[in-house]
């Protein structure tokens, strides 16, 4: 009873305690304000560049000053790529990866790219392309301001990535028309804080409290989500309710055009897409975002206490760094260089690649995968996304022509995954795109499989260092007034109705060429000629799982394999000048660029190598003739062989032969026999479908490769059993052929083989338990069990083994070498079996020796004493 009574008096304790610490905390938070909205962030008031209230001011609003008064601004602005993007690592013009002779950079400051076209001019240029501000104007829109652009009046535009509701239109607007010091607070307009006048800004005062305070229920300050990204890096839509609309291959956001992803938890077949077979497609548009997974929860702060653990693999001996910032120090100085994985497109920020976190960071990825046979091998080779990103269904740009432009100076451009009109109207038919598979060397060296999609470009260039012709000067090559000029009409109007479409608009002659050539060198550039260059973009979102995931083995190990799939690059070849990969990405890309009958352009990669076979695809054909060559060989010359035997039986005397009984084999012996013949039989068949699965869609390939392992092993067994059991017994010795008269007995026994067994002569040598072999079949047999076996053995076992001990395989060739090594002896394994049976025909009987391999006796030939026929 006591004891009751204390837990009684202790649990009044407690829940006076906890009310108590409730109305403490209701109390705190009335006389702190913060933002009803996340219920975070404090109130503050608005400053401008002089640390001025902007009400009193009436001035821009200064955001390194605002948020600095919280935050270490400096800091977060000298580690943010957002903002350097690439101007701190700026080098000699034509030094960077890329080898382009104009670039300065391996970021947005300094890259070049045909989608924007114009560069940032080098220093020293005697004709500018971009100078400071025209950059920023143009290819700067995309850049969230400070950096390289800081000394315009740009800072860095902390809204744009932490309201709910940045007025995105506004500050583009405002960074086209060179207000550089209004960006920022352009990008607050929709929030009703302030209002664009003719004079200016105008600060709304009624958003303000007292105290000069942002009021706690105006503004909402968050961490940046998926809407936030989207503004710069691609097509995003979290509203499931309104259908996704987007029309052909135009979106402006930079991600969409150039992989075709687009960020969404809407079902696909919810949109507003034109989309070929819509209604079917029933999964979402990414499976991460419909489980609410956030860019920042991948792409986090790399100082982040809540979300960083020993990453970085800096300290291997730990799993988790407790030496970490407390929330404090990271809300006063969060690293804004966030965690990235690798792209093809840009080696920005180089040092953190990787750090994004991996599938297997989430997801069990061994025991998601123990379906999948050769798990090991296929998680080396494959990124997650190869399986999981099979189908892009949107469009997204393929080629970018700028040997020519249109009237809106801008080059022709084409998209893959739209069947629609030059013009890409709401009513174009989007098909979607299968992406193309690359080999992407990750950070660490390792070699992967991933999707990308490809974009090529031709445009001109001039003079050495060679560099782009500038817009202004293809303006005016091209026009005068903003329409064509009669030269360019005369030349390029093939229907002659005085204008030009897009299919017209080619340099598709040497006149069309020499014009323009003429035209550009009137304005002074030496040299013009034509340059092509393809850039790959890796597509690492719009991954499905469940049965939009590819798993069909065939897919990929057959004929018509995924792997080997080509990617249209162009729909015609301007200047006939085939193009070349961009130097210096991180995918190798090997293959080969062709043009077809019809004019279109197509890459078709080579992902295997040294390192990398594929079962199924990568079958090297003159083994495979060499098989089918033996095999009908055989067969064409045991056909012959025995078709010449039964005439001659039919022609000679009818004569009864004389034979005997003899027990021929033992119990365990037949035993051994049937059971390898079965597990050969079996191995060559699974084998072959192994070898050619696209020809046998209809067995599961997974189940014929456990089927095939398991029957080596028993194979194996059993061959090492009999070799212990012919050593024991001394009766190895039946399988050596004597070196004593081989060759006189090699010659009797062919001569029989092609002659006596016509005539119906006795076989060379009597058959007994002791010497059932001839001297022909001990070679053969020698040669099969000692040679041919073993090596099969040993390369079936080093294939299973590639994946669990891949420095010894790599040093015996690897699967490359292995693999078609191994199909080369199961040929000749088949073609020694089907020679092997008709041998067993050519005994005193034609069944004999098939009987005697059943019932152990078997019926021979009774020869004379001195071994002729009586």
């Amino acid at each position: 009873m006591s004891l009751k009574k204390n837990i009684n008096k202790f649990n009044i304790v407690i829940t006076v305690l906890g009310v108590s610490l409730l109305i403490l905390g209701l109390m705190t938070i009335a006389n702190n304000p913060v933002n009803a909205k996340s219920g975070l962030h404090p109130v503050f008031p608005f400053l401008d560049k002089d640390g001025d209230n902007v009400l009193e001011s009436g001035r821009p609003v200064s955001t390194m000053n605002t948020c600095g008064q919280c935050h270490d601004t400096n800091f977060i602005e000298s580690h943010s790529y957002h903002v350097d993007i690439g101007f701190s690592n700026q080098v000699e013009a034509g030094t960077t990866s890329s080898e382009r002779a104009w670039d300065t950079s391996s970021g947005l400051f300094g890259k070049w790219n045909p989608i924007t076209y114009r560069y940032l001019s080098p220093a020293g240029d005697a004709l500018v392309d971009l100078t400071l501000s025209e950059w920023a104007q143009t290819i700067g829109t995309r850049h969230v301001g400070g950096g390289p652009t800081e000394d315009l009046g740009t800072e860095m535009n902390c809204f744009i990535c932490h309201l709910d509701n940045p007025d995105n239109d506004a500050r583009i607007e405002a960074v086209q028309n060179g207000d550089f010091e209004s960006i920022n607070t352009a990008t607050l307009i929709s929030t009703g804080i302030v209002n664009s006048s003719e004079t200016g800004f105008e600060w709304m005062t009624d958003a303000f409290d007292e105290d000069g305070n942002i009021k706690s229920d105006v503004l909402e300050i968050q961490g940046p989500e998926i809407t936030n990204c989207g503004y710069c890096h691609g097509s995003v839509d979290d509203d499931i309710e309104t259908p996704i609309k987007q029309i052909g291959c135009n979106a402006q956001n930079w991600t969409t055009q150039t992989t075709g992803q687009i960020m969404s938890p809407q079902r696909i077949s919810e949109s507003a897409l034109n989309l070929e077979n819509k209604d079917s497609i029933s999964r979402p548009w990414d499976v991460h975002i419909e489980r609410m997974v956030d860019c920042a929860d991948c792409h986090y702060s790399l100082n982040n206490p809540i979300l960083t653990a020993n990453e970085t693999g800096d300290l291997e001996h730990l799993e988790f760094d407790p030496r970490r910032l407390d929330i404090g120090e990271y809300l006063y100085q969060p690293d804004h260089n966030f965690a990235h994985g690798t792209g093809s497109q840009s080696d920005l920020n180089i040092e953190n690649s990787e750090s994004i976190r991996t599938c297997e960071y989430c997801h069990e990825v061994e025991q998601d995968h123990s379906w999948l046979p050769y798990q090991d091998e296929h998680l080396e080779t494959l990124n997650c996304e190869t399986c999981h990103i099979p189908q892009m269904y949107s469009t997204a740009r393929m080629q970018f022509d700028w040997t020519v432009i249109n009237v809106d100076s801008y080059a022709i451009t084409d998209c893959r995954g739209d069947e629609g009109s030059d013009e890409n109207t709401a009513s174009s038919l989007i098909t979607g795109f299968t992406p193309v598979v690359m080999t992407e060397v990750m950070p660490n060296g390792d070699e992967k499989l991933s999707p990308y999609n490809l974009i090529s470009a031709w445009f001109w260039v001039y003079g050495e260092p060679e560099r782009p012709v500038r817009l202004e000067d293809l303006e005016k090559v091209f026009l005068v007034g903003g329409e064509y000029t009669s030269e360019i009409i005369a030349e390029f109007d093939a229907d002659g109705n005085g204008s030009l479409t897009n299919n017209e608009l080619r340099i598709d002659s040497d006149e069309k060429q020499e014009l323009i050539v003429a035209r550009l060198e009137a304005l002074g550039l030496d040299n013009p000629r034509i340059t092509a260059e393809i850039q790959p973009y890796s597509i690492n979102h719009n991954v499905v799982d469940g049965e939009w995931v590819t798993k069909e083995c065939q897919a990929c190990h057959s004929d018509n394999s995924l792997l080997s799939q080509p990617m249209q690059l162009a729909s015609y070849l301007p200047g006939d000048v085939y193009p070349e990969f961009v130097k210096g990405t991180n995918t190798i890309t090997d293959g080969d660029i062709y043009l077809t009958e019809d004019g279109n352009l197509y890459f078709q990669p080579n992902v295997s190598d040294d390192e990398i076979y594929v079962f199924g695809k990568d079958n090297i054909s003159w083994i495979d003739w060499y098989g089918l060559i033996a095999v009908v060989g055989v067969l064409g010359v045991l056909a012959v062989h025995g078709g010449i035997r039964v005439m001659a039986a039919r022609k000679a005397p009818k004569t009864e032969l004389k034979t005997k009984s003899v027990y021929m084999y033992s119990f365990y012996e037949r035993l051994w026999h049937w059971l390898q013949t079965i597990a050969i039989l079996t191995l060559a068949i699974t084998g072959f479908v192994i070898h050619k699965p696209d020809m046998f869609t209809w067995i599961n390939f997974k189940g014929v490769v456990y089927v095939h392992n398991i029957i080596a092993g028993i194979l194996a067994t059993n061959a090492a059993l009999a070799l212990f059991y012919n050593l024991v017994s001394g009766d190895i010795k039946r399988f050596i052929p004597e070196p004593k008269g081989i060759f006189n007995q090699t010659f009797e026994q062919i001569k029989y083989y092609t002659v006596g067994i016509f005539k119906g002569e006795d076989h060379p040598i009597e058959k007994t338990r002791s010497k059932r072999l001839n001297v022909l079949q001990k070679m053969t047999y020698f040669g099969i069990l000692n040679i041919l076996l073993p090596l099969q053995g040993i390369t079936g076992l080093l294939m299973w083994g590639a994946g669990r001990v891949p420095e010894v395989v790599s040093k015996l060739g690897g699967l490359p070498f292995l693999a078609p090594f191994h199909t080369l002896v199961a040929w000749t394994f088949v073609a020694f079996m089907i020679g092997h049976v008709y041998l067993t025909t050519t005994g005193a009987k034609p069944m004999s020796g098939i009987s005697a391999m059943i019932v152990g006796y078997e019926d021979v030939e009774e020869h004379s004493q001195n071994g002729s026929e009586e």
